[in-house]
């Protein structure tokens, strides 16, 4: 039955990742999806990663609970947390995308997002916007407007360019945090995701953006050729 067991141990698929402790210091919270889990490679650098944050988390964690002991204030818990969640899968790339919420003690926490190309084949990371380098210019148009709607949606108001204020004007798409997605689950990308935490597009009150883009015809036209199969126009099969 022991044996039966580890058979089964060893035939099982890997599940999904998630650290979760609790101290008075710390709330900590990381982990990554299954897919990525069944990568060595992958599941390796996440967990250097992981590591990587805690001992930050901790470190300033520690720094605010001495400060508060100085000022001779009440400590309160500070948090770290960050998933990784699959934003779509092909047999060659695997897009993961993730939030991160930190908070220190102050009038509100610290919002970041973060994105991962992992290349199955080449057993590395790839970066997305060298890969849509071609296509990013294209779909500018398609992105702007899509984040303008969003905004305006949020401040009920149109948005109306202005120079002197960032938070009407369309940041670059080329120096945002992208993300192929699969969306219908056939294992090709239809999708651009583009993330922005707060103050890229708006004021932290309004929090993050996920604008998607759907893949155009010619967008497919400019990917790299190697990678067109593993990319398709939104709403065709």
């Amino acid at each position: 039955m022991l044996l039966f067991a580890a058979l089964l141990a060893l035939a099982a698929p890997p599940a999904a990742f998630l650290r979760e402790e609790e101290t008075p210091l710390l709330h900590f919270r990381y982990g990554w999806p299954a897919a990525a889990e069944a990568v060595p490679s992958l599941r390796a650098g996440l967990r250097r990663e992981m590591a990587a944050a805690r001992r930050w988390a901790i470190a300033r964690a520690t720094e605010g609970r001495r400060n508060a002991r100085r000022m001779r204030l009440d400590y309160v818990q500070q948090d770290y947390d960050q998933v990784w969640e699959a934003a779509g899968a092909t047999p060659q790339l695997l897009s993961l995308v993730s939030g991160t919420f930190a908070l220190s003690g102050g009038a509100h926490g610290d919002m970041s997002v973060s994105a991962l190309l992992w290349d199955l084949a080449a057993d590395r990371a790839v970066d997305a916007r060298a890969l849509l380098g071609p296509a990013l210019a294209g779909m500018t148009g398609h992105f702007c407007a899509e984040l303008d709607r969003q905004r305006a949606e949020n401040r009920g108001a149109l948005v109306r360019p202005d120079p002197t204020d960032p938070f009407s004007r369309c940041p670059p798409l080329a120096e945002q945090v992208i993300a192929p997605a699969d969306d219908d689950g056939n294992g090709r990308f239809e999708t651009l995701r583009v993330l922005l935490p707060p103050y890229v597009a708006g004021p932290y009150v309004e929090g993050d953006y996920a604008v998607d883009i759907p893949v155009a015809p010619e967008d497919l036209a400019r990917v790299p050729d190697r990678y067109q199969p593993i990319f398709e126009v939104a709403g065709q099969r």
